[in-house]
């Protein structure tokens, strides 16, 4: 099992390829939409922690928190819709941005993903009327 692939070494290929630096364009223009329009929200950002696991002498970069980028309206505690730009949510590779809450259109799931900040502001704009 000489070309055997660590499972440590596969997930830091992995992790090498998403550790991309994330666009957040997406997401500040919904923040942007929320000061301008004194809607409550909170938001929070963490960044990659990394840590090192050992395996047979080796020493293999692992996450230990993931980054994570989230908009919740009015707040963490109290939420009633939230919008995420984080890696492994639905089109963060691209800059998108998966929504979760009260301003997701009915579509079998409780989650919809791969949208756009006006997408997001629009659907805002539908709730407050």
């Amino acid at each position: 099992m000489a070309n055997a692939i660590s499972p440590w070494r596969w997930f830091l290929r992995k992790g090498e390829r998403a550790r991309m630096k994330r666009d957040l364009t997406q997401l500040n223009k919904v923040e942007q939409y929320l000061i301008d329009k004194g809607i409550p929200y909170e938001r929070e950002d963490k960044e990659d922690k990394m840590v090192s696991i050992a395996e047979n002498g080796q020493y293999f970069p692992v996450y230990e928190q993931m980054e994570f980028h989230q908009i919740c309206v009015p707040s963490r505690e109290r939420r009633d819709w939230d919008v995420i730009c984080n890696r492994g949510s639905y089109g963060a590779e691209q800059g998108l941005l998966e929504i979760m809450g009260t301003i997701v259109r009915p579509c079998g799931d409780s989650v919809e993903g791969w949208i756009t900040a006006d997408d997001v502001i629009a659907r805002i704009e539908e709730k407050r009327k």
